[in-house]
Parts: C-alpha cells; sequence; structure tokens
C-alpha cells in the first residue's frame, strides 16, 4: 500500500503513514468496540504487509480488560513488525507486555515478539527509533 490512510475509532485515531507505519493516537478510554474495529483496520493492512505499530498512549486513560483480550486474540502475529509505545505509563505497558505475553503462551506467536515491544517518552525518540528499527531491517534508514 502505498497511500497514507485515516481512520477514526472512539477516541483514537489510526493513520497509516507509508511505507510501514501505523501511527495510533489514543485519547481517553478505550473500548471492546474499539479493539474489534483496530484489529479489523490491522487486518486489512496486514494483508498487505506487515507494519510497525507506533501508539502514542500520553493521552489514554484505560483499555477495557474485554478489549485488551480481544487484541491479544485477534491479531496475527505475522501482521506486525513491532509495536513503539510513546508515553506509556505502568498500567499501559503491563496490558502491552501482557497482550504479547498471551499470545506467545497460546502458541500464536514466538518469544521474540516480546522483544518486538518498545516504550519511548516522546514522539522524536519514537522517530529515533523507528530509524534504528528500519536500519536493522532493510540494513539502512529507510
Amino acid at each position: 500500500m502505498s497511500e497514507q490512510r485515516e481512520w477514526k475509532v472512539g477516541d483514537t485515531t489510526v493513520r497509516f503513514e507509508p511505507p510501514e507505519l501505523v501511527w495510533v493516537h489514543t485519547r481517553g478510554r478505550a473500548t471492546l468496540e474499539d479493539a474489534v474495529r483496530l484489529v479489523d483496520i490491522y487486518r486489512e493492512l496486514g494483508q498487505q504487509q506487515p507494519f510497525l505499530i507506533v501508539s502514542d498512549l500520553s493521552e489514554a486513560t484505560t483499555l477495557e480488560l474485554e478489549g485488551g483480550r480481544y487484541l491479544s486474540e485477534h491479531v496475527q502475529p505475522e501482521w506486525i513488525l513491532g509495536c513503539v509505545y510513546i508515553g506509556a505509563r505502568l498500567l499501559h505497558r503491563a496490558v502491552s507486555k501482557g497482550i504479547a505475553l498471551a499470545a506467545h503462551l497460546t502458541g500464536r506467536t514466538e518469544a521474540s515478539a516480546l522483544a518486538k515491544v518498545h516504550f519511548v517518552s516522546s514522539e522524536a525518540q519514537a522517530h529515533e527509533l523507528i530509524a534504528r528499527l528500519r536500519a536493522e531491517r532493510f540494513g539502512k534508514a529507510a
């Protein structure tokens, strides 16, 4: 996919930026219904190519337990190159790692999925990390 796209899902904005970035900005609460819609978007994108999720949680409050469970059970590991979380508080970090761990424990992904989860404090740090991840993946910054 070569064009930028954007979706609004509850209090969350999702933006695909070619070649492989999916920016997710959550303000407020994320519900089960939001998780279902996010999985639909991820499925659509992931069937075309794997992508890197960059999720800004600095204005997020909570993710409903059922929503977290739905994400861990329905997001396919082959869709995701990695996840970068911006401004994640301790609870968000635990939930994010928990989703990756649940996918591993249910046999849906390798233990290395936990190493694909990254936390940064700012968007500038996210851009630096994205450049490093691209260099590791492609042998150069994309």
